[in-house]
């Protein structure tokens, strides 16, 4: 968009925020299938795909014109349009949404007014597919999307926040002044990230780029991805909390896990005693239950036996008892099992302790 100048300055910059342009050339697109299909809605001679084309360059207009009117009647003394130029100024993508809810209320047909389409779901729906079938006809180009609306921008952004304003007397000088211009199109640094932005968002995209290395939230050796890191300090980060592994028979100890190792080599002749100790406890459990069974099912039969009236109902109270002798014995048979899994792992610790 380069144009020769009086004053000799013939080439300008004309980058503009991607960010904002990219906001607008979605909202251009959106606002002519909506007013594509507001318009045909119920007519069975028209449909969105067979106005879009009209419709564009009459939204297209109605923009252009309202952006210069607006900026003509600001710089000849308007109080009311001066203020609306700063606002839009200021938010031009919230300026260019109003302008285009205009256009689209005005292409609204009858019906959609009074049978209710305009807040239906499936108003929404058809809007929504006809925006990918535009762009896949390519019914108003990207590029073309993209001139409309930095037109725009340059118009209202009076205060040059959204693009740039520098002009130069030749194409060297602009050459060099784009490779510095704080709207030049960059891409993240970050190893895995794919963006691209204006590099006045820089610090703004780091702040947030989930592939951005961080150092570990729990203070480990690691630099970890931004979006790996609650997995990391959850999972395999060093600096993690956990329990002493014989924490349920006595060390109630909590470290971070890669002292794990030294933990276990500084405690092993402690670790051995808690061992030890938890299965003492269990031999003297097993003996206590067995004695205990014994004698529960003496009195248990000889209370239930005295009081049998015939010999069928001394059938069911031994069956009865034969069930619960079963039952006890296999408890029996899980804590013999547990009692020689925890010989197993003592001499497995005395082992280790033999051979430290």
């Amino acid at each position: 968009m380069s144009t020769v100048e009086e004053d000799g300055y013939n080439s300008r910059c004309d980058l503009c925020d991607t960010e904002v342009i990219h906001s607008m050339i979605e909202l251009l697109l959106r606002g002519l299938a909506t007013a594509s299909v507001d318009s045909t809605t119920g007519d069975i001679f028209k449909s969105a795909s067979s106005v879009a084309v009209a419709v564009k360059a009459e939204l297209e207009n109605y923009l252009l014109v309202r952006t210069e009117a607006l900026v003509q009647e600001s710089v000849s003394g308007h109080e009311d349009h001066s203020d609306q130029l700063m606002k839009a100024s200021t938010r031009p993508t919230e300026f260019l949404s109003g302008m285009i809810d205009e256009f689209v209320a005005s292409k609204r047909n009858m019906l959609s007014h009074v049978s209710g389409f305009l807040s239906s779901e499936s108003r929404l729906n058809k809007i929504k597919d006809f925006m990918q079938k535009m762009e896949m006809e390519n019914v108003w180009g990207l590029d073309e999307r993209k001139a409309t609306a930095e037109t725009i921008l340059e118009s209202i952004d009076m205060k040059c926040i959204f693009h740039c304003p520098e002009r130069f007397v030749d194409q060297d000088k602009l050459a060099d002044h784009r490779n510095q211009c704080k709207f030049r199109l960059v891409n993240c640094k970050n190893d895995g990230c794919s963006a691209s932005f204006s590099a006045i968002h820089i610090e703004e995209h780091d702040s947030i780029c989930p592939f951005k290395a961080l150092p570990c939230d729990q203070l480990c050796e690691q630099h970890v991805m931004r979006c790996e890191m609650d997995r990391h300090c959850a999972t395999v980060c060093p600096m993690k909390i956990i329990n002493c592994p014989y924490y349920h028979i006595g060390c109630e100890t909590a470290f971070p896990q890669g002292n794990l190792d030294n933990h276990c080599s500084k405690l092993l002749q402690t670790h051995m005693l808690y061992v030890l100790q938890a299965t003492t406890r269990q031999n003297a459990t097993v003996n206590d239950m067995s004695q205990r069974l014994q004698l529960l099912e003496k009195a248990q039969s000889l209370n239930e036996m005295s009081g049998a009236l015939d010999v069928r109902s001394l059938t069911l109270i031994i069956k009865e008892q034969e069930g619960k002798i079963k039952e006890q014995e296999a408890r029996i048979k899980k804590l013999e099992r547990d009692i020689k899994t925890q010989e197993a792992k003592t001499k497995k610790l005395e082992n280790e302790f033999r051979i430290a």
